[in-house]
């Protein structure tokens, strides 16, 4: 195309040329050799334009290829600039998020380790708060400790008996999580869980709280099982949360715990790696344990409180709640039963049932009533305004699948 348009441009000087050097002498009388050498030169003067033309086209051509390429090697620095960043900052949060991950799970380690350290001594010792065990450690005590005796059925276990099963249990991490949904009302749509322990005998058969609490909590056992609990609960969160962010575990924490010189600071520690499940695990306290705190555990509730994770008060059976004392210290929950709550209405008493939501609503404390097993329940707390609630009636505790707690025990193992 371009060699036609060169082409072109040449005939419009060379054609016109030769016209002059052919009529200069037939119509002006001018010799032919003139003629033909003013042919000449007028096509000199053509293919000199054209030859200065040319060159400008060629130099514009040329300036905006250049400028097409600069902004092309532009683009290019400024995309390879940015992949560097982008490398950069990948490997920069690999490296953040792979320390973090370990820091999690030394410190887990560190914490497990320890407690169950203390739990083998407590065979031979006074009872102590002492909390879960893995799979590594396991076979340590296995050493430690004679092969058990198969047991009767619980139902049939003396306290003595009973007592040596739950060690036996905690020893070898036979330690179910269940989960209870906590609904929304009326609508009765899952918001929460709470988490609960079952043990489990050498022969499979379920201990429940019922049963074992009566005898371990006099051994100073319970702790162990509420820490193990705290374990578990940890790892089912950080599960939950990865496909709903606003899902949230309520976990227990004994006095015992909080009062645990050697276990709470390692436990405070572990918390501190797993902040972003602040929003996702509410540590719950009885009513008995608030009322009964004294500087140690309220510190260690300080503690927890910094790092961002909330409280709940459950197992309420005194209605005269110090709501704005609560919410200072970070509750944001109160359970009460419905039992308590509707049968309130009917007793004299400072404060009426259906003022006690109100209360706690500007204190920034939601109120949640569990244990509702029937309908009439349902429509006595619903007249209440009460807006969450727990209990059989929405379902029953169900167990977690292993899958879920074996990244800890795996962790630990390693």
């Amino acid at each position: 195309m371009k060699q036609i348009k060169h082409t072109l441009a040449a005939l419009l000087y060379i054609l016109p040329s030769v016209g002059i050097a052919l009529a200069l002498p037939e119509f002006a009388g001018i010799d032919q050799k003139l003629a033909l050498l003013a042919g000449l030169i007028a096509c000199l003067v053509g293919a000199e334009a054209h030859a200065a033309i040319s060159r400008a086209v060629e130099r514009r051509e040329v300036r905006q290829e250049l400028a097409e390429l600069t902004g092309l090697a532009a683009g290019l620095s400024r995309e390879l600039d940015h992949a560097a960043n982008r490398i950069v900052e990948l490997e920069e949060r690999f490296e953040r998020e792979t320390t973090e991950r370990m820091e999690r799970i030394f410190s887990e380690i560190r914490v497990v380790e320890s407690l169950v350290k203390r739990l083998a001594e407590t065979r031979d010792a006074p009872p102590r708060p002492v909390a879960v065990g893995a799979p590594m450690l396991q076979a340590r005590l296995a050493e430690e400790f004679a092969p058990p005796m198969p047991e009767p059925d619980v139902s049939t276990m003396s306290d003595t008996d009973l007592l040596e099963t739950i060690r036996r249990s905690l020893e070898a991490n036979r330690v179910d999580l269940y989960l209870q949904p906590i609904v929304g009302l009326p609508q009765r749509k899952v918001r929460y869980y709470e988490g609960l322990s079952r043990l489990r005998s050498e022969r499979g058969a379920l201990i429940m709280p019922r049963d074992y609490m009566r005898v371990a909590e006099p051994a100073g056992m319970m702790p162990t099982v509420d820490n193990i609990l705290l374990f578990r609960c940890i790892q089912v969160v950080r599960k939950l949360a990865s496909r709903n962010k606003n899902a949230g575990v309520f976990c227990n924490i004994s006095a015992f715990s909080l009062l645990d010189s050697d276990f709470f600071p390692q436990f405070v520690e572990y918390m501190q790696h797993n902040q972003d499940l602040a929003q996702h695990l509410i540590f719950e306290f009885s009513q008995t344990t608030v009322n009964g705190m004294g500087p140690i555990e309220e510190e260690s509730l300080t503690a927890l409180a910094k790092l961002g994770f909330r409280f709940s008060m459950d197992q309420v059976t005194n209605l005269k709640i110090n709501a704005p004392f609560l919410h200072d210290r970070n509750f944001r929950f109160i359970k009460i039963s419905a039992a308590t709550l509707v049968g309130n209405q009917h007793n004299d008493s400072d404060i009426h049932a259906s003022d006690i939501k109100e209360l706690l609503r500007r204190n920034g404390i939601q109120l949640i009533v569990d244990k509702i097993e029937t309908e009439r329940e349902v429509v006595d707390v619903l007249d209440l305004n009460v807006e969450y609630g727990q209990g059989y009636l929405f379902g029953e505790p169900k167990p977690v699948r292993e899958e879920v707690t074996r990244p800890m025990e795996a962790a630990a193992a390693a």
